[in-house]
């Protein structure tokens, strides 16, 4: 794997792990590692870490939504929306569902900057460490060893 890869893939990961549809981040990592060939363990862990932040960003992403597109203000905070969703799961979905949908479109005007941006951070990152790794195989340092008298 390049590092142009597991930075892609990372970027990906965490882009599509906020995604403002709970429980629909894994099928976009499957799919998305699926069409660009990229690591699937580094976007599904990197998706997973990042599940509270998927969560806390609900909101924030309701708001833009609301904001850019119209529609009924969102007056519940994340306790009460994840406290719906544990009593009636479809009921929230229902009531949620413009606000969600709004939600998304907003996320899909972020979710392109937001993955060119990580991209640009980690590329630079992730190659140096690369050539790092590549020059200690290449020259191995001599082992040393202390006397022990």
């Amino acid at each position: 794997m390049t590092p142009r890869d597991l930075a892609l893939a990372v970027a990906l990961g965490v882009v599509l792990g906020t995604f403002p549809v709970i429980g629909a981040t894994t099928l976009l990592c499957v799919a998305a590692s699926f069409a660009l060939r990229l690591n699937l363990p580094a976007m599904q862990s990197v998706n997973w870490i990042l599940s509270p932040l998927q969560l806390i960003l609900l909101i924030p992403f309701f708001k833009l939504g609301t904001a850019l597109f119209g529609g009924g203000a969102v007056t519940v905070g994340l306790g009460e929306v994840i406290d719906m969703m544990k009593t009636d799961l479809l009921g929230t979905i229902g009531e949620f569902l413009f606000v969600t949908l709004r939600a998304v479109c907003a996320w899909g005007l972020v979710a392109p900057i937001a993955t060119a941006l990580i991209f640009v951070l980690l590329l630079p990152l992730f190659t140096r460490i690369h050539r790092d790794v590549i020059r200690m195989r290449l020259e191995p340092k001599p082992v040393q060893y202390d006397d022990v008298n």
